[in-house]
């Protein structure tokens, strides 16, 4: 039961890292032409996210760490699928947490010294429940990593799993909000 499960997590999460790689460009395309209450193509359907207005180096910047998180969830599946939870948690921890680099400029309240240039200069561009969705990201990036290094071996992936799971809701409700221009 818990190969199936796992399975059927890694086979949707799969499909959103991809569909993150690819780009917000290719979603906005796409998004162009899908008329979402009848699942036919439409030129008529338009985009109702917010757009987020960002200097072209700092949109760059953006979108790198969207697709390295997409990447780091791609790698915490494959290390999930071998059974290696210490090694999800060891992903998650460096790459998605609160403590990694990319979830400074969603952190409230933190002071520019402390953020660094590039994520102080993301962080006032931010619509303030862009962060908040960034930060609930992170959070749940940190609980995931705290399941997945209790998984021993044949060990019950489900706890984890269920928080990888609001990780990537956390991502899709972002994403379902907002774009980049």
């Amino acid at each position: 039961m818990s190969r199936r499960l796992l399975f059927a997590a890694a086979c949707g999460l799969t499909f959103f890292a991809a569909a993150a790689i690819a780009g917000d460009d290719d979603h906005r395309e796409h998004m162009k032409h899908m008329d979402m209450d009848h699942m036919k193509m439409s030129p008529k359907m338009s985009d109702t996210r917010q757009e987020v207005d960002l200097p072209s180096p700092m949109r760059a910047h953006m979108l790198s760490h969207m697709r390295g998180h997409a990447e780091a969830v791609a790698e915490i599946l494959a290390a999930l699928a071998k059974g290696d939870g210490a090694a999800a948690a060891k992903i998650a921890d460096a790459r998605l947490s609160l403590a990694s680099p990319g979830a400074a400029a969603c952190k409230p309240n933190a002071k520019s010294g402390e953020l660094g240039e590039m994520p102080a200069m993301m962080a006032s561009h931010m619509p303030d429940e862009m962060r908040g969705l960034g930060l609930t990201m992170h959070e749940q990036a940190s609980k995931f990593a705290q399941e997945a290094a209790k998984i021993g071996p044949g060990g019950d992936m489900r706890p984890a799993l269920a928080e990888l799971s609001q990780v990537m809701q956390a991502c899709n409700a972002c994403h379902a909000a907002y774009r980049l221009d």
